[in-house]
């Protein structure tokens, strides 16, 4: 078979393959549900922070001067055209304690970037420099919904949700 008859053929067979899949239904729709995922992963990382940073920003309003000092780093990958924040990293600081949560990177699944676990998975993790040994972490995971989950061991029933008392009380832990 001479190359230019192969490529005919090749573009032929891929013209099928196309116009079955464009039937089914099945063109787009993956595609569109990865950017989907992506876009709430982004909107949900950033809003946790943003919870997070209007807390310690009210807690410094009423201060005569800002005490918690606030880093925050996002990271961000362009995949098609989203913004995804991997490895974002919040960061609270008074005195000699910490607060940070770190957002998990996502991992290759089949040369693709994915999640590894929820759509998005955090550490929370509470620092005492005074007293390392102390240090305190725990896990929260993001489902499609947009909710903030804490991760539930060995993979039993999805934990309790990630509340604003529970960013209330890391605050409250953080002034102590």
């Amino acid at each position: 078979m001479a190359i230019a008859d192969m490529r005919d053929w090749v573009r032929t067979v891929a013209e099928r393959a196309e116009k079955k899949m464009r039937s089914n239904g099945r063109i787009g729709r993956r595609a569109d549900r990865e950017k989907e995922l992506f876009s709430l992963r982004a909107r949900s990382v950033k809003g946790l922070f943003s919870e997070f940073e209007a807390l310690a920003t009210a807690v410094n309003k009423e201060l005569p001067e800002p005490a918690i000092r606030t880093h925050r780093a996002l990271n961000p990958k362009n995949l098609g055209g989203i913004e995804v924040p991997d490895g974002a990293r919040l960061a609270l600081e008074f005195l000699e304690r910490r607060v940070e949560i770190v957002v998990q990177p996502l991992g290759s699944v089949g040369g693709k970037p994915a999640p590894l676990g929820g759509l998005a998975t955090a550490s929370v993790i509470q620092y005492d420099r005074s007293n390392p040994s102390a240090a305190d972490w725990f896990d929260v995971s993001l489902r499609e919904d947009g909710a903030w989950l804490h991760k539930s061991p060995d993979g039993s029933a999805p934990g309790n949700g990630f509340t604003d008392k529970d960013m209330r009380g890391l605050l409250e832990w953080l002034v102590s």
